[in-house]
């Protein structure tokens, strides 16, 4: 087989590296490293929608945090109490086998 060179991956790795940073600043910033914050929100805009002036409203991010008690018991019998009896599950499986183990030795 001919050697293959490890410059192609070493750069492959590189770039993606430096894509994977770059866009994470971009998520965790909100803009183009570089673009300052106050660009984004002029002095009009923020007097125009200011807390006080607005009414009180039901926003849908409002309504999707609300968490009913009957889906609370729901995740609760649905989720953990099977999660549970499969841990319970594997340690008595694995403390037979072990015992099995021990006697057959």
């Amino acid at each position: 087989m001919a050697a293959r060179s490890a410059l192609l991956p070493v750069v492959l790795a590189a770039v993606l590296f430096a894509g994977a940073v770059y866009q994470t600043v971009n998520f965790v910033e909100g803009a183009r490293p570089g673009q300052s914050a106050t660009a984004l929100r002029g002095n009009t805009a923020r007097r125009a929608f200011s807390p006080d002036s607005m009414p009180e409203v039901d926003t849908s991010v409002l309504t999707a945090l609300a968490v009913s008690t009957p889906g609370w018991w729901a995740n609760i019998v649905f989720v953990v109490i099977p999660c549970g009896f499969l841990i319970i599950l594997y340690l008595q499986s694995e403390r037979v086998r072990v015992a099995e183990e021990k006697g057959a030795k």
